[in-house]
């Protein structure tokens, strides 16, 4: 090291001791502070451009600028500038339990035309299963290679010539009339009849289970909208599906509120069953509130969907049709 310092200073002094050095000395450090001027100017005019510093200036505090244009796409990121306003639950938004990138500008204007008050958990919830669309216009084929976490409803329909296989007939002490579903539904009901028979002394029965599409136009007509769903758009044409009362409360509103209704409700989901539509806004799935009607997805599926109280259509959105849906646990 000494041996170093040695040799650099016996060629700074011969550098210093030409007459040029010192000529040339000013004019190199002119050269490089124009040139740190000139970098920091660039630099200056390439941060003004960038989304984080135009959403800040749109009034958004410079930590909430930085996380909006981390997870907005350059799309999203215009849209949001050329709204030319500071939205109030633009940032909320990003800590929203549900909340998905691609949905970000349908959340916003969703949000300018709800209800006053409506949850901002509401609107996400509204806007991923496609509530803030028309129904009709936003209809598309099921998508049956989903199996047994294949979403039907009025968005998502059935054809004429669906039909499940291996359809499994239920044991007359579990139904009213002869009644077939997919074996899954048929095992898992007769224990879940068991166990409930075992803790509320009422015995479950099956009053509907699959049904055609021919059978469901038939259905549709005979029932008063809202509580049949229209052809193609049934979850009973999977096979997946049962509507359940008991032999004490056969009527559907009075097994609502019977001891097994409720104890149903609380446990269904330990036999892989959820209760398809709950008391929630019927925006999220689009029918009202039927207690009696249950859907087969497994017990793993219908764990995380009890635990984290959502719908079904909630869990297809953000698990199974989300972009991000691979990298999530489930």
């Amino acid at each position: 090291m000494n041996n170093f310092w040695q040799r650099f200073m016996r060629q700074w002094r011969q550098w210093s001791d030409r007459p040029q050095f010192w000529e040339t000395v000013p004019f190199v450090i002119m050269g490089l502070l124009a040139l740190t001027l000139m970098v920091k100017g660039c630099q200056g005019i390439c941060y003004h451009s960038t989304a984080e510093y135009r959403i800040h200036r749109l009034g958004y505090p410079i930590d909430q600028a930085r996380a909006l244009a981390a997870v907005l796409s350059d799309v999203q990121a215009d849209s949001l500038i050329a709204r030319s306003e500071h939205d109030t639950i633009a940032y909320p938004l990003l800590s929203e339990r549900y909340f998905i990138a691609e949905n970000f500008d349908r959340y916003l204007a969703y949000h300018k035309v709800a209800t006053t008050g409506t949850a901002l958990n509401n609107i996400v919830a509204i806007v991923n299963v496609g509530g803030d669309l028309d129904w009709d216009s936003s209809a598309a084929p099921c998508d049956i290679s989903k199996g047994k976490l294949m979403l039907v409803n009025g968005r998502h329909y059935l054809d004429e010539q669906y039909k499940p296989d291996s359809l499994m007939a239920f044991q007359r002490t579990c139904c009213y009339e002869d009644q077939r579903a997919l074996s899954a539904v048929v095992q898992e009901f007769v224990i879940m009849q068991q166990e409930c028979k075992k803790q509320t002394d009422a015995q479950l029965m099956v009053n509907s289970a699959y049904r055609s599409y021919q059978q469901q136009i038939g259905t549709y007509k005979r029932n008063e909208k809202g509580y049949a769903a229209r052809p193609g758009s049934s979850e009973h044409q999977t096979g997946l599906a049962i509507d359940v009362t008991s032999l004490q409360h056969p009527m559907r509103w009075s097994f609502d509120t019977s001891k097994e209704g409720v104890w149903m409700r609380e446990n269904c989901h330990k036999y892989g069953f959820i209760l398809r539509y709950p008391k929630k806004q019927s925006q999220i799935f689009g029918f009202a509130y039927e207690p009696w009607h249950l859907r087969y997805v497994g017990k793993d599926v219908a764990q995380r969907i009890h635990d984290e109280d959502i719908t079904f259509d909630e869990y297809y959105a953000y698990y199974i049709e989300n972009p991000q849906a691979k990298t999530l646990k489930r």
